[in-house]
């Protein structure tokens, strides 16, 4: 009986040993790992103390709440639709995502996303399990931006188009390149000199940021004084509107440029191709309708937005 009640409390000493490195397992995922877990509804209902540190809120503005309380305004719909329709299925999604935490500031996390399944092999909700990758993105971001400006860079631009036409036909929507050029800016520099035109250079990139400024909308500096702008639209009409509102706002700057006549102030012109979605079309091609729309606006007087009509488009 001695041997026996030993044993016992031996065992239940080596138990308590196991509870004691399971709880600081827990702890230490809890307090490191970024997780939560949802309803089938995505109404959150747990959250690890990680996801709380990183994103600002506390676990009790969290719980009830949707993952999107995190969504930053540039993530595209169409993320967010893949997701659901992906996890709802029963399948696994994993992806990078945008958010922004309760401070305001922006972060990026990747994520895996997965169902919920109980004892009965029944689906009742999905499980998340992320890792900050903010630092990662901000290096990336360094590699894609120009520096003067601030907008996307022309390697940027090669590596977007492609992928910006595919999204295109997926969704139905018009793409939209607007090439932009600072109208007689070798003038405005040989006049006001380079410091000054650099100045110009960030003020129409400012501008493009202000203007073109919806979920998708991406800027570009393809070098020198040209630029070109990526944005999608249901209707062709507002494709020219919002080409022409950028123009707008240049001139409405009144920047001074006394040799850019007839204006005397900085202007900028256009070219505006769109992109039918359900054509396939030649990516060099796009560039260069758009470039001729362009030096057809320069042509005409400047200070104008020019667009590629459809029938000079050639497909394959």
């Amino acid at each position: 009986m001695i041997n026996q009640h030993k044993n016992g409390q031996k065992l239940i000493g080596e138990l308590q040993v196991i509870l004691n490195e399971l709880e600081r397992f827990a702890s230490t995922v809890d307090q490191y790992v970024i997780t939560s877990s949802t309803d089938l509804e995505g109404n959150i209902t747990s959250v690890s103390e990680a996801f709380s540190n990183i994103s600002g809120y506390q676990e009790e503005e969290l719980i009830g709440k949707k993952h999107d309380i995190l969504k930053h305004p540039d993530v595209d719909e169409e993320v967010y639709a893949t997701l659901w329709k992906t996890i709802s299925s029963g399948d696994t999604w994993h992806g990078e995502l945008h958010n922004l935490n309760k401070s305001g500031h922006s972060y990026w996390v990747d994520a895996t996303i997965e169902p919920s399944i109980n004892e009965k092999a029944e689906m009742v909700g999905y499980i998340a399990i992320q890792q900050d990758i903010t630092d990662k993105k901000r290096i990336e971001e360094l590699t894609i931006t120009d520096d003067l400006t601030g907008v996307y860079n022309r390697r940027h631009f090669d590596q977007s188009l492609r992928r910006e036409m595919d999204r295109a036909r997926r969704t139905k929507q018009y793409l939209c390149m607007l090439m932009i050029d600072a109208d007689n800016f070798k003038k405005y520099n040989d006049t006001y000199g380079h410091q000054a035109g650099d100045w110009v250079l960030k003020g129409i990139a400012k501008q493009m940021k202000s203007t073109f400024k919806r979920a998708g909308d991406m800027s570009f500096r393809l070098g020198g004084e040209e630029f070109a702008v990526l944005f999608h639209v249901e209707e062709k009409a507002l494709a020219i509107k919002i080409s022409n509102l950028f123009r707008e706002g240049i001139f409405d700057n009144n920047i001074e440029h006394s040799r850019n006549t007839p204006h005397q102030r900085l202007t900028i012109s256009g070219g505006l191709m769109i992109l039918e979605p359900n054509k396939v079309y030649i990516e060099e091609e796009i560039y260069k309708y758009a470039d001729e729309a362009l030096y057809r606006a320069k042509n005409n007087g400047r200070n104008r937005i020019e667009i590629h009509q459809e029938g000079e488009v050639e497909f394959f």
